[in-house]
This record gives structure tokens, sequence and C-alpha cells, in this order.
């Protein structure tokens, strides 16, 4: 009898310990303790898609009914087919006795709609409906993303349902739950530190600008057209065009990001070629990607014209765009090995700059694709990489600066020296010209020239033409400008790789140009200013 009355006892004893610890399993709700924290509430929602556009009531009696299909949860399910919607489900207990009021934060501002709806018996009653659809006065809140108030007095336990709905796009759903002035304290040192870092590029972009026209550059320019672009598009990854921009065109907000992300990646692949000369250095694949510029310039000419298409294509024309992506990251690797022969400072910090906005780029088309979890930061690693690569690039252009000055200030001087030379030359006397025979040079086609005549000389491939005082059109010899350089008397002077000069035409010699007689004016390159400067002093 003792032995049954103590079986029925820890019979009795399991039955409440199983009741306890199910009713901890399966009470999956979160409990909202301290005011200080962050809750991820992914960690606790039910995941439900369905085929169609439904109302939150029809939605939680499928849900309840078992006839909506629960998925695995995933924090970004990548990219939505055009059938499909999702439906969250979470609980939130408050047992902080001191805090009702929360936020709840939906840290994706492209979903095109989201409603958040709270559960009351056997209907959802909807509180909020928003998305970048909708004109940004529909927002609950106003803020970057979509931000909901929620009220939960002490010791009660709500339940709510979300739907999250974006087809034919990257969909993501990263959940947080504030207290009140957790939020608030966390979103004034968010706009704190952002404004900073859009005035700082603003001021990079209006410098360099000033900079690439006052010294014609164009290397700057591109730069700042670079920067004003990535800006942007951060601008709106991070929500803020849909606050400040097109708050009143939802349209436009459903597409604006892809229309920036053109933007950025056109301006990106401008830069890398004026960078690292690419026109020189590497001309048959600097066509080629200027076919793939162009391609993105009609691209983004026909999604302005009919931004239909891009809606109806969008998953397909990811991937095209990102392989393209792919394309311009290889060719400006390609690029700053060639290059590094000429400058290796330059290769080294576009390398560093780059490496980790790349990475993060990555990482964002694997995120898009639902290959890896939600990015988890306190900080946007986008933003991150970004601001890496705008320091160490503007360390770039302003190495690139100092070294224009240096040569401007360079030729200045030997210009003035030029000058001062010239000038004692008049002043002094001049010894007694001798009159020498002319010479002449015979070219393949028997035709005889005689050099007191010739003005220049220009090379064209394998040619040789021969601009004379006495004609019109040049004479043109199968030769290279190498050869034929051996040739000639003292007076032909090289001043580029294609052209030799008669000194003894030569109306005005400068260290970047050369003027003639018959007023043609001729470019000098670097390699041969010296040798050209020298020769002018002896004639």
């Amino acid at each position: 009898m003792l032995s049954t009355r103590v079986s029925i006892a820890f019979t009795m004893l399991f039955l409440c310990m199983y009741q306890l610890l199910a009713y901890q399993v399966n009470d999956s709700s979160i409990r909202f303790t301290d005011p200080e924290e962050i809750y991820k509430v992914n960690d606790y929602v039910m995941v439900y898609q369905t085929p169609d556009t439904i109302t939150g009531d029809e939605a939680w009696r499928r849900i309840q009914n078992g006839e909506m299909e629960q998925v695995p949860y995933q924090g970004n399910p990548g990219m939505s087919n055009s059938d499909v919607a999702y439906w969250l489900v979470f609980s939130i207990r408050n047992e902080y006795a001191e805090e009702s009021e929360f936020r709840l934060e939906l840290s994706y501002p492209q979903l095109d709609l989201t409603s958040l709806s709270e559960i009351k018996g056997e209907s959802a009653e909807v509180l909020f409906t928003t998305g970048d659809s909708f004109k940004f006065g529909k927002r609950p809140i106003d803020n970057h993303n979509f931000v909901f108030p929620l009220n939960i007095p002490f010791g009660v336990k709500k339940t709510y349902l979300l739907n999250a709905d974006k087809r034919n796009s990257a969909v993501r759903f990263p959940l947080r739950l504030y207290s009140e002035a957790h939020f608030l304290d966390k979103t004034n040192k968010e706009q704190i530190y952002l404004t900073v870092y859009y005035i700082f590029l603003t001021i990079l972009v209006l410098s360099s600008l000033m900079v690439g026209f006052g010294l014609r550059n164009n290397g700057f320019i591109w730069y700042a057209l670079s920067v004003f672009c990535y800006g942007l598009w951060l601008f709106t990854w991070q929500g803020f065009s849909y606050k400040y921009l097109t708050s009143n065109w939802p349209e436009f907000n459903r597409h604006f990001l892809a229309f920036c992300t053109q933007l950025a990646i056109m301006s990106l692949l401008a830069f890398v070629q004026s960078f690292f000369e690419t026109k020189t250095i590497m001309p048959k694949f600097n066509k080629v990607m200027n076919g793939v510029l162009g391609f993105f310039v009609f691209g983004t000419l026909i999604w302005l014209a009919i931004p239909d298409i891009y809606v109806a294509y969008a998953p397909k024309l990811f991937a095209l765009r990102y392989f393209l992506v792919g394309l311009i990251i290889t060719f400006s690797v390609m690029a700053a090995i060639k290059y590094r022969k000429r400058g290796l400072n330059r290769t080294v910090i576009f390398t560093i700059s780059y490496a980790l906005f790349f990475i993060t780029i990555f990482g964002k088309i694997l995120d898009e694709y639902g290959v890896i979890a939600e990015f988890n930061f306190v900080v946007d690693p986008i933003l991150i990489g970004n601001m890496m690569q705008v320091l160490g690039l503007s360390v770039a252009m302003m190495i690139t600066l100092i070294k224009v000055v240096r040569d401007r200030e360079t030729l200045q001087t030997t210009n003035e020296e030029l000058a001062r030379s010239l000038e004692e030359r008049i002043k002094s006397p001049m010894p007694p010209v001798v009159e020498s025979k002319p010479e002449f040079l015979t070219l393949k086609s028997k035709a005889v020239l005689n050099l007191d005549e010739v003005e220049y000389i220009s090379s064209d491939g394998a040619y040789c033409e021969f601009y004379m005082t006495s004609k019109d059109r040049p004479e043109i010899d199968r030769r290279s400008l190498t050869s034929l350089e051996e040739e000639l008397p003292e007076n032909f002077v090289r001043i580029h790789r294609s052209t030799i000069i008669n000194l003894k035409h030569a109306r005005q010699v400068r260290a970047t140009s050369v003027m003639l007689d018959s007023g043609a004016k001729l470019v000098v390159s670097r390699t041969y200013k010296e040798h050209l400067l020298e020769a002018a002093g002896k004639i």
C-alpha cells in the first residue's frame, strides 16, 4: 500500500515537472525584462507564406486551421517569387513594471508592403499598414526604417502578426524590440554620426569638383561623381531617400534603389578607368569595359522609360547585374596589377580602400540571395566599407593633387627660365650666320625633300608624314620615326613619340607645347621636354 502511494506521488511529481518544462518550452514569447537591451524578435517568430495577398484576419484564420504553409525560419528568405507573401507570428510578454511603451523596428526599408496586426481572440486587428509603395507620411513613426509603437502593460502578453510583402526581389525582415527611451537614444546617436558622415561626403564631392575643374583634371571629377553616386546609393539603401528625397512619389520609391545602384556601378567603372589610365595601359580591355558601361547606360535609360520591365524581370536582371559587377571587380584588379609598375603607391592604396568595401558588397549579394543570415551589426557593415573606401581613395587623390601641383610649379619654373634665356639671347650680339648648303632627304618613292622646307614630321603607325612649307599636303614615306631621326640634322628635335619638329620653323617654344610658323600647335610630352629645351637653347 505504501509503495503504491509512493509510486503515485512520484508519478504526480513527474507530471508536474513535465508540464512545467513543456510550458517553458512552448512559451516562446519574448520576455521583456531589461529596458537597456535590444531584443532580436527573429529568434522567436514562426514564419508562414501564402501565394496570395490576403487580410490579417484571413491569414490568422488559415494559420489557426493549419491551412497556411509554415516555412523554416530564415533571417532573409532571399529572392522571392511573384506569388509569395510572408507572415510572421510572435508574442511579447512585458515583465518590467516600469515600462509599457515599446518600439518594434523592421530594419529593411525596401519592403513594398508591411502591416502589423494584434491578435485578439480569433481575429487580427490591424494596427499599422505601410511600405515603400506608400507615401512616407503613412509610416506610424518618422524613421528611415519601419518602426511600430507598441503598448504592453506590465504582466501582459500580446501576440502579433506581421506581413512582409515584396515580390520578385530580395526579401528580409530583421526585427528588433526596444524600450521607447532606448530606441530614442539609439536613433539620436545614429542621426548624429550619419549626419557628420554625409556632410563629410558632401564637402569631399564639392572640393574634388573644384580641384578637377580648376586644374582641368578629369580624375578628380570622376572621383567626385563616384563618391556622390555611392553616397546616394548608401543614403537610399539605409532608407533616407524615401524620407527626404522621394517621400511623395511612392511608385518611384520602389525602384529608386535600383536606379542608384546603376549610377554607383557606372561611376565606379568610369573612375577606375580614369584612376588607372586604362585607355593607355590596357586599350583592348578598356574597350570591353566601355561596352559594359554602355550596357549600363542603355539599361538605365530603358528602366527610366519603362519601369515595369524592371519589375517583371527583376530576379534575372539582378543576376545579370551582379555578373557584370563581378566583371568590373575583375577589371579593377587587373588594372591595379597592370598599373603597379607606373605607381605602386596608387595600386596599394586602391586595393586596401576597396578590399573591405567589395567584401561587404559581396556579403550584401549573398544576403539578398538568402545564402547567409541577415547582418547583425550595430553599424551597417556596408557603411563601414564605404567609409574605408572613401578615406583610402581620398588619401590617393590627395597624393595625386600634391604631385599635380608640384609638376605645375616645376613647369612654371622651367618656362620662366626659358623666357629669361630667350630674353638674354635677344639682348646679346648674334654671331654671324654662316650659310650652309641645303640638305636633302630622299624618300623610298624617289621623291627628294629639302629639309629646310620641312616644318615637322608626324608618325602614323608604319608611315611618316612630312609637312612642308611649300606644299599643302604632307609627303608620305614608309619608315619608322626612330630610324628617320638618326638621319636628320640637329635642328630636327623629337617632342613626342609621334612627332619631330624643325626648330628653324618654331615660333614659340614652351615646356608643354610648340607653336610653328604655320600656326600649328604641337604637344610636348614629358619624356622629351628637357631635350627640347636644351636643343632650343643651342639653335
